[in-house]
């Protein structure tokens, strides 16, 4: 059976390692949504020279 301070350690554990995957989530998405805007216009006109024109 898991005393109080098991369960205590064993929470903040969990915490941390949630806080951890969040954060490098968030650091590995970072760098994209910063240079995103200067390349967007290449990605639109990559799509109109690959659409179909009717």
């Amino acid at each position: 059976m898991l005393a109080a301070g098991d369960s205590a350690s064993s929470a903040a554990t969990l915490l941390l390692t949630r806080v951890v995957k969040y954060a490098v989530i968030v650091v590995g998405t970072l760098p994209i949504f910063c240079i995103y805007p200067f390349v967007q216009k290449y990605f639109v006109k990559g799509v109109m020279i690959g659409s179909i024109k009717g």
